[in-house]
């Protein structure tokens, strides 16, 4: 179990970001010649990938067959799509829904605007990024339990760039804006050319299972309130397709 354990964790640090084989060890606390056979077994069955050139390794076409897997009965990436690409259509923005991951935030559907944004690629609208970074990660840990959130909060926070915020007051002042508006707003926090706005999507129990959102570079997004009322209008649409009725 303890190495199984250990793929498990390279698998989801490799999630996040490309990593080396000495990255990887001091990551997960494994001495070297134990990480080196786990990262051999995991490339030996398509987990994982290396990069000769660089000696990164990243997530492999297995690990992506077995995640396609998760969407294919999903409902909401099932029927979202239609309302998705309406809004991507109005906005000429990135439409995602996202659902978290433990720690992470993590893209289920994403749907581009018909207008190219070149270096907001498709790879990265569907990387694992923390939480408390994104509009999408940061409505859906408002919505949290308390107790995740001071765990999380007394983790350290990682930064992207300077306006990320890092600091666990800064954090919670945040999340309770969010609830208390019922949406996020995020700007340069991921990279500093892009900003977005997202809303929770409720099940039938109205319980928070996932975000939708609008994100595109700053200098190309239209109107915070036109994005705003798309967003929220997307979020109430999504969530009755759960079976929540908004009583």
């Amino acid at each position: 179990m303890q190495s199984m354990d250990r793929g498990m964790h390279m698998l989801e640090l490799l999630a996040e970001q490309p990593m080396r084989a000495k990255e990887l060890a001091e990551a997960t606390g494994a001495k070297w010649a134990t990480a080196h056979r786990t990262l051999t077994y995991l490339r030996d069955k398509g987990f994982v990938r290396r990069d000769d050139t660089t000696g990164l390794h990243y997530v492999g076409r297995r690990m992506f067959a077995i995640g396609s897997a998760y969407l294919g009965d999903h409902p909401l990436f099932t029927t979202s799509e239609p309302l998705m690409r309406t809004a991507a259509d109005r906005i000429n923005g990135f439409v995602q829904i996202a659902e978290r991951d433990g720690h992470s935030s993590v893209a289920i559907a994403s749907v581009e605007p018909r207008i190219p944004v070149p270096t907001l690629s498709y790879a990265n609208t569907y990387r694992a990024y923390p939480l408390h970074t994104g509009a999408r990660g940061l409505v859906l840990l408002a919505y949290c339990p308390d107790e995740f959130i001071d765990t999380y909060v007394q983790e350290p926070l990682r930064s992207f760039t300077e306006y990320t915020i890092t600091e666990p007051a800064e954090l919670r002042a945040k999340l309770k804006q969010i609830v208390a508006d019922g949406y996020a707003t995020s700007d340069r926090d991921v990279t500093t050319a892009t900003c977005g706005i997202a809303a929770p999507i409720r099940n039938a129990a109205g319980e928070v299972t996932a975000s939708v959102s609008i994100a595109n570079y700053r200098e190309q997004m239209p109107p915070r309130d036109l994005v705003l009322h798309e967003v929220l209008g997307l979020a109430q649409s999504l969530s009755q397709l759960m079976g929540w009725r908004n009583r």
